[in-house]
């Protein structure tokens, strides 16, 4: 990750910046990757399957119904992007003497990982 990258997230802002893995998305996009990726059959996909292509590849086909075009390898790389700020967020927040984290993104991405997916009876 970049230090664009992580400013753009952190602080909100809707510019696209130019990355080493392609564009970085603004607010909208990003929202309603989270969304998404929040849904209970994706994060159980996702935390069912190792090799999880075809999941990513879902992701992308939603986004698409939504109006947002985005590959299968560039949301994994966006979702791995969050995940990473959100993990650098909860650390920060963790630590002690630190202020609070400006992480825009943090209640949205702590309700995905504060909820486990539903188990599934074979």
């Amino acid at each position: 990750m970049d230090n664009e990258e992580s400013l753009d997230e952190s602080q909100g802002s809707t510019k696209s910046v130019k990355g080493k893995r392609g564009v970085i998305r603004g607010n909208a996009d990003t929202s309603v990757l989270i969304n998404v990726w929040g849904e209970a059959e994706i994060k159980y996909a996702l935390s069912s399957l190792k090799r999880n292509y075809k999941i990513f590849e879902m992701i992308s086909t939603e986004l698409c119904k939504i109006g947002f075009s985005r590959s299968a390898e560039e949301c994994r790389t966006k979702m791995k992007s969050l995940r990473k700020l959100y993990k650098q967020a909860v650390l920060h927040n963790n630590t002690s003497g630190s202020g609070r984290s400006k992480f825009i993104w943090f209640d949205e991405m702590a309700q995905i990982f504060r909820t486990d997916p539903p188990i599934h009876p074979l």
